[in-house]
């Protein structure tokens, strides 16, 4: 083999390293947050989960509790962190899709569609990482 087809054979190779790199989620991007947040939750690993969503959620799960705890006290926990699995770790269903929609600096929207389930919208806010933002109730 010639010097020339060697150095075609490895920029073929680099380049197709560099096709398939782009293809695959990047570590650290909104996606690879959101999977993670899913497994935590799958795990039911509340410190995972509490630590990958945003300031502003936690900010909210913790007053609900405080008052909630307040209702019922010694009976309630009085942090959000003790509310954030609830029983929704048991009816999760596997992800079917997660898909960039946008990105800008500070903030991300995915469509996520769990198995047998219609795609929604959800929010992601940069705070050191990527953290999860779910909307507060009415």
């Amino acid at each position: 083999m010639n010097a020339s087809m060697s150095r075609r054979r490895v920029l073929a190779l680099a380049l197709g390293g560099a096709l398939a790199a782009g293809c695959v989620q990047r570590e650290g991007s909104p996606e690879t947050a959101y999977r993670a947040f899913v497994r935590a939750a799958a795990d039911r690993d509340a410190e995972r989960v509490w630590a990958s969503l945003s300031t502003d959620t936690r900010a909210w799960l913790d007053e609900r509790a405080r008052v909630a705890a307040a209702r019922a006290p010694g009976i309630l926990p009085a942090g959000g962190k003790q509310l954030v699995l609830g029983d929704a770790a048991l009816t999760a269903r596997p992800l079917a899709a997660v898909v960039l929609r946008r990105e800008s600096r500070d903030r991300a929207v995915l469509e996520v569609a769990e198995e047998g389930g219609a795609p929604r919208e959800v929010e992601l806010v940069r705070e050191q990482g990527w953290r999860v933002r779910l909307p507060a109730p009415p």
